[in-house]
């Protein structure tokens, strides 16, 4: 690089040298005095050569901007990517993909009010088009949805939660997703006309779907007051107990700390869940599209911030 940087810079030098002390009026072409004669042969050659010298200037120029692309290219390809893996990582998730198309869905529908806000009808129509896209194919890839949930209940059984009310609440709540489940199933099935349901039945199990997962998010607040109090009967302990190495409690505090982030981003996602659910809940709801996609969207950032942590 330095020696290509003061062959350049030479190469530049001997451009403005080649140029010659002139006055302004000899670079515009004019002499000093006011003359008609004809242009001199070494008028010629002056312009000639500093015209060259612009052209190698130029092409200098370029040269040194390829080669420190060039540089920065063989860098970026060369090293390692590990922002690019995690992202990777992140992805190639069954909840990192979700959430990605998640994030798509809720935000879109801001997208499509800001458009229609600007008169800009025909945009928000395709804007609107994508957002049905993805919400419909986020209710398909749940059709799997059970196999998980099964593995779940069991999980949750063999390893039962540490008070008996969040044991039970967990036991109700995997219930309500146990229903919610098969009625989606139901009415993204028979919406599509995939399976024969009449039109009442496939409204029906939408509505019904949404209540039970209301239902849920309801008992998820319970789940979280529970968990708070036991969070902070951690930390009392902590405190209370006899002898303790500094460098043990301190890892033990960090790690009740760690647990109150993790439990303010599940209140922040079940808060903005709640109102999402009572409106797909209620017949008829007004409830504006545009809160839709704010609400879904922080629940969706917040999820997927959590995906992200849990693959990094």
């Amino acid at each position: 690089m330095n020696e290509s940087s003061s062959m350049e810079d030479s190469m530049i030098s001997s451009a403005v040298l080649v140029n010659g002390d002139t006055s302004p009026a000899s670079e515009l072409g004019y002499d000093e005095k006011p003359s008609t004669s004809a242009t001199t042969p070494a008028t010629t050659a002056s312009s000639t050569l500093s015209a060259d010298a612009k052209k190698n200037s130029v092409s200098v120029s370029k040269l040194r901007g390829n080669h420190i692309v060039a540089l920065a290219l063989r860098r970026m390809l060369k090293g390692p990517a590990p922002t690019l893996d995690h992202i990777i990582r992140f992805l190639s998730s069954g909840s990192g993909h979700d959430k990605f198309w998640m994030v798509t869905q809720y935000f879109t529908k801001i997208v499509v009010w800001l458009f229609a806000k600007k008169g800009r009808k025909s945009a928000s129509e395709r804007v609107r088009t994508l957002s049905n896209l993805v919400a419909d194919y986020r209710i398909m890839i749940r059709l799997t949805g059970l196999v998980p949930m099964a593995q779940y209940v069991r999980i949750s059984e063999q390893f039962p939660a540490p008070s008996q009310l969040l044991q039970g609440l967990d036991r109700i709540m995997n219930l309500s997703l146990c229903a919610y489940y098969p009625l989606e199933h139901i009415y993204w099935l028979g919406a599509h006309q995939v399976l024969p349901f009449s039109e009442k039945v496939v409204d029906f199990s939408g509505y019904w779907s949404c209540r039970f997962w209301a239902a849920w998010v309801a008992l998820q607040f319970v789940h979280l007051g529970e968990e708070y109090r036991l969070i902070k009967g951690r930390k009392q302990k902590i405190y209370t107990q006899g002898k303790m190495d500094a460098t043990k409690m301190q890892e033990e505090l960090d790690s009740v700390d760690a647990s109150i982030k993790s439990w303010k981003i599940q209140l922040l996602i079940n808060a903005c869940y709640f109102p999402l659910t009572l409106h797909w809940s209620i017949r008829g709801s007004t409830f504006p599209d545009v809160a839709v996609g704010v609400f879904g969207t922080v629940a969706a950032v917040a999820q997927a911030y959590n995906v992200w942590k849990a693959t990094a």
